[in-house]
């Protein structure tokens, strides 16, 4: 009997494992994808477009009296040839009750990780938990990666309050689907929010920033006597714990086979933003913490293709963001001025429609809008900020669901902090991907 167990097991050793066994190996690996995309990029600005764009007039960047840009270190595009980003995703059932994804976006040699989370699939009463880093689901654009945006770039209202990479942090989210005939979903994010691009930004390199100001503004307020600022003395607090809170709602009615539409509305309150204040005319700097809150409602509706390969499918989607931030001064050069009150406020919207005009063929056009109605309130004096406004039109060709290329323009009026900007931009992006290609939300 032994010698008879012995010799079947060398046989399913020599044969291999059985297709069983493979199917089931292959549910448990997970699906592997790489995204491929790159741009041909130029403008009529020496290729200094986007960094132009970023520097747009806002309440959310450091305000600067003296009329000088600032540096941010954003991603962006050379003039020409660019491998704007690879992106690697896994993902897949874990067990009958997670399932788990991770997406890492390598560009010029740095890996990031934009998502790695985990996900419960069999909670009673359609409840639902997220857990770990991922894109928020505040508003509707923010979620998505830049495989699935319908333009080559983002839009300007977005990149004003998001950034390049979008409103992403480490934390949890626990979602409700009610049960009622028509969509409705309801959901609740905490988070760290300690690594934001523009809503919820704090300082870091407080050292850095101590001694710049005891460098460039002789006679500033020295709490101690000793010539000299230390980081402690500006007064901030260090991240401590979660302080990023996102709550959602969203609500489709039931349209039928070929139409569909989503409506909703969402918040965020981030309890500890801080900012850098310049004052050179006056000879004056200081830093400020508070908290900000950030207002959106979106509405998407989509007609499903009528012919083959996208043929008549039409998507209309606008989005419209209110932003308001109120702060105190901790530190400030002249020590009359210290807790003087800051009031920022700023709105943002666009609007965009793609329609497939052709099988494989489809054209989009967007308007957007960034610095609606900004204002920035220092104590009793209030500086009115200058719009910023970007036209884009796109030409798509999808030779199947695995690849697109896309011809974009851009007429962009950037309002800098002491005049407007106009220039132009062309991209032609290509997006490949390979591997495992799991649809995409609503």
């Amino acid at each position: 009997m032994q010698t008879r167990i012995c010799a079947l097991a060398l046989a399913v050793a020599v044969a291999g494992p059985s297709q069983a066994a493979i199917e089931n190996l292959k549910d448990f690996n997970p699906a592997a994808s790489v995204i491929l995309d790159g741009v041909y990029y130029h403008d009529n600005v020496k290729g200094e477009g986007l960094e132009i764009a970023e520097e747009h007039d806002s309440v959310l960047h450091g305000h600067d009296h003296g009329g000088e840009d600032h540096d941010h270190e954003h991603g962006g595009l050379d003039k020409g040839f660019n491998l704007r980003e690879t992106e690697v995703t896994f993902s897949g059932g874990v067990d009958p009750y997670f399932d788990a994804w991770f997406t890492a976006a390598i560009t010029d040699g740095d890996i990031e990780v934009e998502e790695a989370w985990v996900r419960t699939q069999n909670l009673p009463a359609g409840l639902q938990v997220k857990a770990g880093k991922f894109l928020s689901a505040i508003g509707y654009d923010n979620e998505k990666h830049l495989h699935a945006w319908q333009f080559a770039d983002q839009n300007l209202a977005q990149l004003s309050l998001f950034g390049d990479h979008g409103l992403a942090s480490t934390g949890a989210q626990l979602t409700w689907l009610a049960p009622t005939q028509n969509f409705l979903q309801f959901g609740v994010e905490v988070a760290q929010g300690d690594e934001l691009e523009e809503f919820g930004t704090a300082l870091d390199e407080y050292d850095e920033l101590a001694e710049e100001i005891a460098d460039e503004f002789p006679g500033f307020y020295d709490p101690d006597g000793d010539g000299d600022l230390t980081a402690q003395e500006l007064g901030l607090d260090e991240a401590n714990g979660p302080e990023l809170t996102v709550g959602f709602v969203r609500f489709g009615p039931d349209l039928g086979t070929d139409h569909a539409l989503q409506l909703g509305a969402s918040i965020g309150h981030h309890s500890r933003m801080q900012s850098f204040h310049e004052e050179e005319d006056a000879g004056e700097a200081f830093v400020a913490e508070g908290d900000g809150t950030l207002y959106g409602l979106h509405a998407v509706y989509k007609r499903f293709a009528t012919g083959a390969y996208g043929k008549g499918g039409l998507t209309l989607q606008a989005e419209y963001f209110s932003f308001s931030s109120d702060q105190d001064a901790t530190y400030h050069t002249d020590v009359d001025e210290l807790g003087l009150p800051l009031e920022m406020e700023q709105d943002a919207a666009y609007v965009q429609a793609v329609y497939g005009f052709a099988p494989r063929w489809s054209f989009g056009l967007r308007s957007a809008a960034a610095g609606i109605g900004a204002e920035f309130t220092e104590g009793t004096e209030k500086d009115e900020l200058r719009i910023s406004r970007q036209h884009s039109a796109a030409l798509t060709f999808r030779p199947s669901e695995f690849s697109f290329l896309r011809l974009q323009g851009n007429r962009n009026d950037i309002g800098l902090e002491d005049r407007r900007k106009g220039f132009n931009q062309i991209m032609l992006q290509y997006n490949i991907s390979l591997g495992a290609h799991g649809a995409h939300t609503f």
